[in-house]
């Protein structure tokens, strides 16, 4: 069996830089690279939807609305942990291939208060979407082994890890 690309490093750390080895480092790590893999997983998922993973949250983050499935961009931009630069220029993108709109408003209301609502074609893509995603991960993570009890197992450790960097520092 071929040793994962974070036991290599592990393994270099361990021989050359034993202080960097620690619990902390290694949790980061581990982190990032399954990041990486998922990540990777749903660039070629959404690939035949011309559609970014990014493009695909602002489409999930509205989906996950109740109708008219809107937000405004402040909650957008809270939904997808992405720079408010970077949600303008996808939204922009999703606008002009009309998965989006944003109503037209006065030409002294803020815009930064419109809301961006799903189309008809961003509701039926984001769904799509999902179903694709779902397939995708289920294959790589049925295929590395994993039952629905080892899922549930790891899902309430990430939950929990994820809830108390969320918190810790917020002093």
């Amino acid at each position: 069996m071929e040793k994962s690309s974070a036991a290599l490093l592990f393994g270099r750390l361990e021989a050359h830089w034993p202080e960097s080895r620690t619990a902390e480092h290694a949790s980061v790590v581990l982190c990032q690279r399954v990041a990486r893999l998922l990540d990777e997983t749903a660039r070629r998922a959404l690939s035949p939807l011309d559609l970014s993973f990014t493009e695909f949250e602002v489409l999930a983050a509205l989906r996950s609305g109740p109708p008219p499935h809107e937000m405004i961009p402040s909650e957008l931009y809270e939904a997808v942990l992405i720079s408010s630069g970077g949600l303008t220029k996808v939204m922009k993108g999703l606008e002009a291939r009309e998965l989006i709109e944003r109503p037209t408003c006065a030409a002294n209301d803020d815009r930064r208060r419109r809301p961006i609502r799903l189309t008809a074609a961003g509701r039926a893509l984001a769904e799509n979407a999902i179903a694709m995603l779902l397939d995708a991960y289920h294959g790589r993570l049925a295929a590395a082994g994993f039952s629905k009890a080892d899922l549930a197992a790891g899902n309430a450790f990430l939950e929990r890890f994820l809830k108390a960097l969320e918190t810790a520092g917020r002093d």
